[in-house]
């Protein structure tokens, strides 16, 4: 049977995966991201984060394998596909940026996350979860069951401080390598997911589809950014469906 490996979000955990997990018709792999959880060691660089994540999927999961990132876990899942492209038959990637193309944007965005990475240190894990929940970007979760947000809640608040503020730095967008010109290398199918109402996300994956042999956009109707809590339904069925379709053919 194939085995999806599903990749959290920054300040998320693999458990933000089970609502998901439990619709999926295949079984499931959720590493923690370093800097999260109980992986509190950090990386020294995004690309060592990403061959830490090969290593253990290579050593714990057995072919044919599924990956399946948001967010930061899909810009991870991108890295992923491109230097060990043999581990997986297929990907989906929810919400993902793939890169920054301008030295200057990249410094800037380096500088925005140094900020949040002192605001952990500094004000500590509440604070850090006032600011980030209420960012425009996360605004259509204002309307998510409260037993929704406050489980999201609990988990960054889980989070060991020092850990968090060192994934903010070492994975920041703006310290990893733009992945575009290099995506149309990837060979295997990838799904290009984002919510419907995430303007700037949907544009991303749009743009990726371009570069991507066998990238499709799915864009998810009446929700925001984060794909994996507002419409868990929705994206096991389209992991299904590529999964499903991907277990047939390996």
């Amino acid at each position: 049977m194939i085995t999806a490996v599903l990749i959290h979000g920054f300040s998320g955990s693999p458990e933000g995966w089970r609502r998901v997990a439990d619709r999926l018709r295949v079984r499931t792999y959720a590493p923690a991201v370093c800097g999260h959880g109980t992986c509190a060691s950090v990386a020294d660089s995004f690309e060592a984060e990403v061959e830490r994540l090969a290593a253990g999927i290579r050593a714990a999961v057995p072919a044919p394998r599924y990956l399946a990132g948001y967010s930061l876990g899909g810009r991870l899942a991108l890295g992923l596909l491109l230097r060990h492209a043999d581990l997986f038959v297929g990907a989906a990637v929810v919400g993902a940026n793939p890169g920054i193309d301008g030295e200057d944007e990249r410094e800037a965005r380096r500088t925005a996350d140094e900020a949040w990475a002192c605001l952990i240190e500094e004000r500590g894990l509440e604070a850090f979860d006032r600011e980030w929940s209420n960012l425009p970007l996360f605004r259509s979760q204002q309307g998510l069951d409260a037993a929704l947000v406050e489980e999201q809640r609990t988990i960054r608040l889980g989070h060991d401080p020092a850990g968090l503020a060192a994934a903010m730095r070492t994975l920041s967008l703006g310290a990893m390598p733009d992945y575009r010109p290099a995506l149309s290398a990837v060979a295997c199918p990838v799904e290009l997911i984002a919510g419907g109402l995430d303007v700037k996300f949907s544009a991303l994956v749009g743009q990726m589809a371009e570069y991507l042999p066998q990238g499709a956009v799915r864009l998810v109707d009446g929700v925001g950014h984060n794909v994996p809590l507002e419409a868990p339904a929705e994206l096991a069925r389209l992991l299904n469906d590529a999964a499903g379709g991907r277990a047939d053919r390996s």
